[in-house]
């Protein structure tokens, strides 16, 4: 690994102002461009919003299952940040790089650019595939669309690597993300005539105090030592409604939060609360005004990375990583939609999560080292076509 070559690369990548909101398909073009320079065959994949866009990449022959490394190219926004630096102008301090997506997650894709060109030069029996998303820090659209894409091909990849920044340790699991927002309609009145409204701030209490003692018995049931919260997880991490003290509120919308244990999914939590609204609140509130309502919108619904379909992939890449026991995390990643669709999926890759979203992100230059050896020791496996990936 040449490291000065690896942290140019990074130093572009971070240039390239990537937020959710805005498009990706400037850095895509760019990685795409030094990718088919190496003689990669390269898919860009364009997403129904303008400007948003995925790539997927082939090193070696077509006609088999090959293993993907794996990267989101957007990154979370800086406003309302203190950085002691420009977060799209890579700073080195020390023996740290500085900037957003520094760590979530560029520096593994730098690393995998950087490598590109060696791997291309050597006859592969196990092609190398490289992926970037779109969008994996608000709904993972960007995954769900590859993921589809992959679905239907000929040849799918027999497993992949995801770099999430996990310090270069093997994650084979990791909770579901979901997010749902529930909006309840209530019917207006002062409040002095109490009997003649539907407060629906009142109502969405009692959704989230049903939701709190629901987490209480989730608790008791299902659990995965392996996490250091080791239950299921619900949350309600933001609420809003209401005009005025003595107005009974007829709007009420709260975010409620899903981390499901891998085995399970977030739909069976939502069933449950979604049954309490049914039965318990819906028909007193009608009885009211029929007009009352509570709505559950998907903001979005990642599955789990279930350990037990991984372990093949766990055993050929924890060696190559330096890192023998496999681990879980509890955020969210895009491991699940590929694992959904038959590609088995761990996660490793450099950087710290700790530092990832705050103010003054960073990677440590030995990271960048470490990611660089271990794709060192791919590349003769993939050569010699002798790595399980799947079983």
């Amino acid at each position: 690994m040449d490291l000065d070559a690896t942290v140019d690369i990074l130093r572009q990548l971070v240039a390239f102002e990537t937020v959710s909101s805005r498009p990706n398909a400037q850095l895509v073009d760019w990685a795409a461009e030094r990718l088919r320079s190496c003689g990669a065959r390269v898919l860009v994949q364009h997403g129904d919003e303008p400007g948003k866009a995925n790539l997927f990449a082939t090193l070696g022959p077509d006609d088999r299952a090959g293993l993907m490394l794996s990267g989101h190219s957007d990154v979370v926004p800086v406003e309302g940040q203190a950085w002691s630096s420009d977060p799209f102008r890579l700073e080195q301090r020390g023996g740290r790089l500085y900037g957003r997506g520094a760590a979530d997650m560029k520096g593994f894709i730098a690393c995998v650019l950087e490598a590109a060109p060696r791997l291309a030069r050597m006859r592969l029996r196990t092609p190398l595939h490289v992926a970037l998303s779109y969008d994996e820090e608000t709904d993972m659209g960007g995954m769900h669309r590859l993921a589809a894409h992959l679905a239907s091909a000929p040849v799918r990849p027999a497993g992949c690597v995801i770099g999430e920044p996990t310090s270069m340790r093997l994650v084979a699991a990791n909770k579901g993300s979901a997010c749902y927002r529930v909006e309840v309609r209530g019917h207006s009145a002062h409040s002095s005539l109490r009997d003649q409204g539907v407060s629906a701030v009142e109502t969405a209490a009692e959704i989230v105090a049903f939701a709190n003692a629901l987490q209480r018995r989730l608790r008791a049931g299902a659990r995965h030592d392996g996490f250091e919260f080791p239950f299921t997880s619900v949350h309600v991490g933001r609420i809003e409604g209401g005009t005025a003290h003595n107005i009974i509120a007829r709007d009420c919308a709260f975010l409620l939060e899903i981390r499901a244990l891998p085995g399970t999914r977030s739909t069976d939590v939502l069933d449950e609360i979604r049954a309490y609204c049914d039965a318990a609140l819906l028909p007193a509130m009608r009885a009211i005004a029929p007009e009352c309502a509570i709505a559950f919108e998907r903001v979005v619904d990642t599955p789990p990375l279930d350990d037990r379909g991984n372990a093949a992939l766990a055993r050929a890449v924890a060696p190559l990583c330096g890192d023998h026991g496999p681990g879980c995390v509890s955020f969210g990643t895009e491991a699940g939609i590929l694992q959904e669709i038959g590609v088995p999926t761990v996660v490793c890759g450099p950087g710290d999560i700790r530092v990832a979203h705050r103010p003054d992100e960073y990677v440590e230059t030995t990271q960048l080292d470490a990611c660089g050896r271990f794709l060192a020791a791919l590349a003769p496996r993939l050569e010699q076509g002798d790595l399980p990936l799947a079983g």
